[in-house]
């Protein structure tokens, strides 16, 4: 493990043995082995496993990629299985070549299938998908294969209308919310926690401006996955 590596398995067991248990990472990360290492070094601490909440994304690059993409994820995280696998994104835009799957809606069903074959062996417990919009995902659910457990997009009080109707509509169908950027991602969180407003409501409840955020989004029924390496931002 490179440097950086080594960096994000330090910040992987520090956030668990803090008491931390939900993580979020993607196959464009490209740091699935660094991440496992720290899963695993906070197991041997006495971490259980089962309490870990772990979260990974790929593209929809169709059914044969998926088939070999599920074992070496796998074997790079060294865990039996995954808790949670998310199709990052809806459409094949960045692919190195044009996948064999066809259209991006063709490629979004072909890859459904193979995650859901995944989930039906045990080695992914749910399936998902990240910045999709109700057609998209309701395309998927058409297809009658496996539940679509979660929804993954930015949101905060800022979003544009069509995210927070997106968040409505996986509600009523039993489809959970997760978001990100939610204190505004890297580009926007200093702006956000210097809003007036924010820090009058954190100074009546003694927490920060960027609290105030997250509590927002829970109250909206929305999970949420800050990131940070440093201590003192995993304790607030």
């Amino acid at each position: 493990i490179t440097s950086h590596g080594q960096s994000i398995t330090r910040s992987v067991l520090w956030y668990l043995l803090m008491g931390g248990r939900h993580l979020d990472d993607a196959e464009m990360y490209y740091n699935h082995v660094a991440v496992g290492k720290g899963i695993r070094l906070a197991m041997e601490r006495g971490v259980p496993r089962r309490d870990i909440f772990f979260t990974t994304k790929t593209r929809p690059s169709g059914a044969e990629a998926i088939r070999a993409w599920v074992p070496k994820m796998l074997a790079e995280l060294n865990l039996d299985y995954v808790d949670l696998v998310l199709i990052h994104v809806p459409h094949i835009r960045g692919l190195s070549e044009p996948p064999p799957c066809g259209t991006a809606s063709q490629c979004r069903a072909e890859t459904w299938r193979a995650l859901a074959e995944f989930q039906d062996r045990g080695l992914i417990r749910a399936i998902g998908v990240s910045n999709f919009g109700p057609r998209q995902v309701q395309e998927l659910i058409s297809l009658d294969l496996a539940h679509v457990a979660v929804n993954q997009l930015e949101y905060h009080p800022w979003v544009p209308q069509v995210h927070r109707d997106t968040v409505a509509w996986c509600h009523r169908r039993g489809i959970a919310v997760t978001a990100y950027c939610s204190v505004g991602g890297p580009e926007k969180s200093a702006t956000m926690a210097r809003q007036a407003f924010l820090e009058h409501i954190g100074e009546k409840y003694h927490k920060t401006a960027l609290q105030v955020l997250l509590r927002w989004a829970v109250q909206k029924n929305v999970s949420v996955i800050p990131g940070t390496g440093k201590p003192k931002h995993m304790r607030e």
